[in-house]
């Protein structure tokens, strides 16, 4: 009997700390769940307010694209233009150095002409016996 006594004894303490424990751990579970609860609220709280940033950026990015390619084909235009303008410029100052060149080739050739014939000019009249014995 003793022993009976001995045995519910152990096993009323023993339910009675494992109901304890139960309800402590319950009482803990409770507990993080509603901090997780919270914590989930929070996050998604933050994800929708980061969506919203995150669209603006978007539309503001996109804002900014659309303006850089508006400029950068007004600033290819013009450039094309001005590139245009330079191609008919380099054309015409190359046909002005041609035809300067030709002129200058022109120059110097009838210089050379000139000057060789002075030359021929000068040799004639070195040898020629009249002149000379009359200098």
């Amino acid at each position: 009997m003793e022993l009976i006594y001995f045995i519910s004894g152990v096993l009323s303490v023993g339910v009675i700390y494992g109901v304890r424990l139960l309800r402590t751990i319950k009482s803990s579970h409770a507990e993080l769940l509603a901090r997780h609860q919270s914590q989930s609220n929070i996050s998604s709280i933050r994800n929708a307010d980061l969506d919203d940033q995150l669209d603006g950026l978007k539309l503001l990015i996109g804002d900014i694209q659309s303006k850089m390619e508006k400029d950068q084909y007004k600033n290819l235009s013009e450039l094309n233009k001005k590139n245009e303008e330079l191609s008919g410029l380099i054309s015409k100052v190359q046909s002005d150095l041609k035809e300067s060149n030709k002129v200058f080739n022109k120059n110097v050739v009838d210089a050379f002409n000139r000057i060789s014939q002075l030359n021929q000019n000068l040799s004639k009249l070195g040898q020629d016996p009249n002149l000379v014995s009359k200098y």
